[in-house]
């Protein structure tokens, strides 16, 4: 766990009904940076409080909870490749994307066979 000071400074919708938060920091030290590269593409708890709030705050001791036990694997992959097809701008028709990028996947698994 690391806490840091910081500017909440905007966010996002993105396609699969996820959001896209935005925070800004001062300068950090050696350790702080690297506390957040050893935390990077980890799954967590992200505790935000404003300064003029007295309370302290403690990180809840249970994981934080998942949509995708929800979502069939399937449903988790489409919606993974439509939130990368419209991030990298992708042109011409998601699903006619999605079917050759299929495509291409089982293709490398049939080539494994041979």
């Amino acid at each position: 766990m690391i806490k840091l000071p910081a500017y909440f400074t905007g966010f996002r919708s993105r396609a699969d009904k996820s959001i896209g938060m935005s925070f800004e920091t001062q300068e950090m030290t050696g350790e702080a940076l690297a506390a957040l590269q050893g935390l990077n593409q980890t799954y967590g708890w992200l505790l935000y409080k404003e300064n003029d709030e007295v309370e302290e705050m403690k990180a809840p001791e249970d994981n934080a909870p998942t949509d995708e036990g929800e979502k069939t694997p399937s449903e988790i992959l489409y919606n993974r490749m439509y939130v990368y097809f419209k991030e990298k701008k992708l042109s011409g028709d998601f699903n006619t994307w999605r079917r050759g990028q299929l495509e291409m996947i089982g293709q490398k698994y049939l080539d494994k066979l041979i």
